[in-house]
């Protein structure tokens, strides 16, 4: 049986982490992106367990994509999903009010209905001691003003995955969740406005994923990585929420004037 790693946004700054440490406990890793030529550059790259498949996850119907490879492939009796890592996403800092219904629909569906389709797609082939890692945010816990969206979403991956995780108990296959800090990749901008931003407790990539992967390995639920950042969610779970929502808002208000 041919044992594979699922991961989406997989040729993005954690994305492109996760797929290099992973991809000597699998046959294939099934890298899942938008951009097919940054796919092809890292097959290049990494070798040939690399399968590219183009995926916009904003769109419901790509889906289909994975869900038809699967089959085509033999089905559960031929392939074992041994990791499904689901990272893609994206978003920006603006006022709630700047977002067209479209932008507001796409980043629901990548990050929320994308996060849900594919875990039921894969679980079917999935056994004991498979994992699932489910990239939430440390902006999961708490509302944040100015991108409203991105942590709204992200709230719906951390809740979504904690009670999947309680519903595959029996099955042996483990949720874990991360929610980190900033994490250094191209998503961040290094100014906004002509406003050189600072991000706190930024970490790169590999560290993060690193940490993940050994978290879910280990069974453990929910992975964050460094301890500053494992104390400021604590905060945002036990703070008043008005006061940590103004707090933020204060702090990102001068980046968008």
């Amino acid at each position: 049986m041919k044992k594979i790693a699922v991961i989406t946004g997989a040729s993005g700054g954690l994305g492109k982490e996760f797929v290099r440490q992973i991809i000597n406990d699998v046959d294939e890793v099934w890298a899942i992106g938008r951009n097919v030529a940054n796919l092809e550059v890292m097959k290049e790259e990494l070798g040939s367990k690399i399968i590219p498949l183009q995926m916009d996850l904003s769109d419901t119907k790509s889906y289909n994509v994975l869900s038809g490879k699967l089959e085509s492939e033999g089905g559960s009796s031929a392939i074992e999903i041994s990791w499904l890592i689901n990272n893609a996403g994206a978003g920006r800092f603006a006022s709630s009010t700047d977002f067209s219904t479209e932008e507001l629909a796409a980043g629901i569906t990548a990050h929320c209905t994308a996060t849900a389709s594919i875990c039921n797609i894969c679980v079917p082939y999935m056994k004991s001691g498979d994992h699932i890692v489910n990239v939430a945010s440390q902006s999961a816990f708490s509302p944040l003003p100015y991108i409203n969206l991105y942590a709204a979403t992200k709230a719906f991956v951390y809740s979504y995955s904690r009670a999947l995780r309680e519903e595959l108990r029996d099955t042996g296959i483990a949720v874990t969740t991360i929610c980190p800090g900033w994490i250094k990749t191209a998503l961040l901008p290094d100014t906004l406005n002509g406003h050189k931003v600072k991000f706190p407790f930024l970490v790169t990539a590999d560290k993060v994923a690193a940490k993940a992967i050994r978290d879910a390995r280990r069974g453990k639920a929910l992975s964050i990585y460094r301890f500053a950042v494992r104390y400021v969610s604590w905060l945002q779970r036990h703070y008043p929420t008005g006061i940590s929502v103004r707090v933020w808002a204060n702090s990102v208000k001068k980046y968008l004037e």
